[in-house]
């Protein structure tokens, strides 16, 4: 049989696709031994897409039911229906979230806390991050360990000790003690170190040939090369900040320091024998609503910077397929299509 042959008899790809026929000869054995290989690789791509939208559905299905939960009566709200179809949308629940919970006096304290933490921490973190990526002293190995004890210190291990020595010093119920313990993260100390070493280190030896000092490398050099990075800190330490309770819900005593995630809580307050789950609800969906949008805008940055900077194309930019589209052409249409033919012995 000739090759004209095979391709006349091979399963070809219709018009308009793109992958290589690739012919290959092989015995009675050979070929089914091949058939039951692709057809095992053909179930598992469907599983392992099958997986993906579990996981996604799994992470998509909390916010959905907040949302669904937000907008039902009271006593809609305390059945806790699994439901996410509310036939009676109650979108006054909003307003009165809004009212009950005093969010446009404690959205400027929420605002207020999460940008001076972001403002000053960086005159901090950036330096240090700098010193020990690219800088020789003594001591940097001893610093460098204590970093990293510092990262597996949960937040709740330090919080007795620091609300006492604050509480002796008189930072208690003050901005200096609530913003003060962020200034030094050492998440953000970890995250621009790593990226500090990926610079190459002509660039750093070229600064210094022209008689560049530290600070200008640091200013003018490292943080512009790093934009994704840095980018992607403001976003991760911002969400932080905005979403805290605990930390100020213990160092504050008066109303005129709490956020609004310790304003919502008030929401749960007995009304009879139910709860206003719905106002709570709503009231979280307001909350979260600015740093959603935050993330949406920012993702591409943050991708860029979990992978060290690289350039990629993400779906939905240029490829105007829908979603099912994509995942059928690969798991249907690979690149490389193999036709298996019984070789005549």
């Amino acid at each position: 049989m000739n090759r004209e042959e095979i391709l006349n008899q091979a399963d070809l790809p219709e018009e308009g696709t793109y992958y290589t026929p690739i012919i290959k000869e092989l015995t009675h054995q050979e070929l089914k031994r091949a058939k039951i290989k692709h057809r095992i690789k053909y179930v598992l791509k469907i599983l392992n897409y099958l997986l993906l939208l579990i996981v996604g559905a799994s992470f998509v299905y909390p916010f959905l039911w907040m949302f669904s939960m937000s907008l039902r009566t009271i006593a809609e709200a305390n059945l806790f229906s699994p439901n996410l179809i509310v036939t009676n949308p109650q979108w006054g629940n909003y307003l009165e979230a809004w009212e009950r919970a005093k969010f446009s006096k404690y959205l400027g304290n929420s605002i207020m806390y999460a940008v001076l933490v972001l403002g000053l921490q960086y005159f901090f973190i950036i330096p240090i991050a700098y010193a020990l990526a690219r800088m020789e002293f003594k001591g940097r190995k001893a610093l460098f360990i204590i970093k990293q004890i510092g990262m597996m210190l949960p937040m709740e291990a330090t919080l007795i000790p620091i609300y006492f020595l604050y509480a002796r010093i008189g930072l208690v119920d003050t901005w200096t003690g609530l913003i003060l313990p962020s200034l030094f993260s050492m998440m953000g100390i970890y995250m621009f170190m790593n990226h500090f070493k990926t610079v190459p280190n002509e660039i750093i030896e070229s600064a210094k040939l022209d008689k560049a000092k530290n600070r200008t490398i640091m200013i003018r050099i490292m943080v512009p090369y790093i934009l994704p990075t840095f980018i992607t800190h403001f976003i991760l330490t911002f969400i932080s900040n905005w979403n805290s309770y605990y930390w100020v819900l213990v160092m504050t005593s008066s109303e005129r320091l709490k956020t609004l995630p310790v304003a919502i809580t008030g929401l749960l307050r007995a009304e009879g024998i139910t709860q206003p789950w719905h106002l709570a609800m709503a009231g979280n969906i307001l909350q979260l609503a600015p740093i959603l949008l935050m993330y949406i805008f920012g993702n591409q940055q943050v991708k860029r910077a979990m992978i060290g900077g690289r350039k990629i194309r993400f779906a939905g930019s240029k490829n105007k397929k829908s979603l099912f589209k994509r995942i059928k052409d690969k798991i249907v249409n690979p690149q490389t299509k193999v036709t298996y033919v019984e070789r005549k012995e």
